[in-house]
């Protein structure tokens, strides 16, 4: 007979998945699989190579909770950064099997060109938020992936520092500096690029 463990919240899912609770799985895919497609996107930057990882991912932490984890371990699992780590482990070697270039092409920010705008007012407003969005990317680019991680993870994600350092497998007062040093360069990257369209 299956536990009954409610399961409304992060802080039992774990567990829930390890005793195969009713609907666990499925709360698991349904409160993490759009945050880790969205990480997985930015490293990538590739819709279908994203899609690829998040699931892999998913699928990997449920093998792992279900048969690899015991209870005790389940119940000790730090849930949110754990998946991150994994989803983040798999982009590296998903960009390594495929050998990305270091051009990688910007994201989609919208559907495009052919919008309609309420007012002209909007279509600027727009345009520019598009424009900030695409100096952002090329600046996130030109950093290196470890570097631009940590940016992702504390601004995108909204990670604190402690569930940083338990996805990069680091100290959170290391992680502190490498985030300092991580916005430090990227402020570089955008200040640099502000000079050659200044010019």
């Amino acid at each position: 007979m299956k536990s009954a463990v409610v399961v409304e919240n992060a802080d039992n899912l774990a567990v829930a998945v390890h005793r195969n609770v009713d609907g666990a799985i499925d709360r698991l895919v349904e409160l993490y699989q759009d945050a880790l497609f969205s990480y997985a996107l930015r490293l990538l930057q590739d819709r279908f190579d994203a899609q690829e990882v998040a699931q892999d991912a998913l699928l990997r932490a449920i093998r792992a909770l279900t048969a690899r984890y015991d209870e005790e371990r389940c119940r000790d699992l730090d849930l949110r950064p754990w998946l991150f780590r994994i989803t983040r482990n798999l982009a590296y070697n998903w960009r390594r099997a495929r050998r990305y270039s270091a051009e990688v092409p910007l994201t989609e920010a919208n559907d495009g060109p052919g919008q309609s705008f309420r007012s002209q007012r909007a279509a600027e407003r727009t345009l520019d938020d598009l424009e900030q969005q695409a100096s952002m990317q090329m600046a996130l680019d030109r950093l290196s992936p470890g570097v631009r991680d940590l940016i992702l993870l504390r601004f995108m994600e909204e990670m604190s520092y402690s569930e940083i350092a338990a996805v990069v497998n680091s100290s959170e007062s290391s992680v502190r500096g490498k985030v300092f040093r991580a916005l430090r360069k990227l402020r570089k990257a955008l200040e640099k690029m502000e000079d050659r369209n200044a010019m």
